[in-house]
């Protein structure tokens, strides 16, 4: 389970910490937490990696209730014990296909289809499928925007547009290390992409609070 930082469709050993600064006390105490949240218990993996028996290549439909039916499963166990209800993998809720754009696209045309699906970022892919960036309507506006010597036009490509540098996810990363990445680190989305960097899915800050909306046994421990 880990967060993966890929600059240029590389994959690149910098810690994800050392891309966000921490600002002052709250950030530094905030990084604790992440570091409590983060470190779940490998028993609690396997046990719910049972539970999943997730095929090579499908892509799950339905999350919510397959969660909730994962928590009815381990719910009845002893309160004594460690309860594998605390790891939820990104698998689980993460969103497939993913949209993109190629490298090279017009601005014109990421704008589209953003407003076509109702999103407001893109991954940027090579021509090979390599995950290269990702472009935010935020981005593309502030270039439009930019008043310089050399107008920019929805005609020009989104290569001066978009980040290069994308903190990711394997899929068995626990959704609540997501979630507060998410938070203190000011993350649209996380791509979920395998060891060998094959894009799986993405998992967005709207994905992860309607799986809590949804599942109200997302409890915090």
């Amino acid at each position: 389970m880990a967060l993966i930082i890929y600059d240029q469709g590389y994959r690149i050993q910098t810690p994800v910490k050392s891309l966000f600064p921490p600002r002052g006390v709250e950030q530094l105490s905030a990084s604790a937490r992440t570091a409590e949240v983060g470190g779940e218990r490998d028993h609690e993996k396997d046990h719910v990696d049972q539970l999943l028996h997730h095929e090579p290549g499908s892509h799950p439909k339905g999350n919510a209730r397959k969660a909730a039916s994962i928590y009815s499963q381990t719910g009845g166990s002893s309160t004594t014990q460690e309860h594998p209800r605390s790891y939820i993998p990104a698998s689980l809720i993460m969103s497939h296909p993913v949209q993109s754009v190629l490298q090279g696209s017009k601005i014109q045309s990421a704008l589209y289809k953003m407003k076509q699906f109702g999103i407001s970022h893109l991954l940027v892919l090579s021509g090979a499928g390599r995950l290269m960036g990702i472009v935010t309507e935020k981005l593309l506006l502030q270039y439009l925007s930019h008043q310089g010597a050399q107008l920019h036009s929805i005609e020009d490509t989104i290569e001066q547009c978009y980040s290069t540098q994308v903190v990711t996810a394997t899929p068995d990363t626990n959704i609540r290390q997501l979630a507060v990445s998410c938070v203190e680190h000011h993350l649209s989305c996380i791509p979920i992409v395998e060891d060998n960097g094959n894009l799986l899915g993405i998992i967005t800050r709207t994905d992860l609070l309607q799986s809590l909306i949804n599942n109200e046994w997302l409890d915090s421990r």
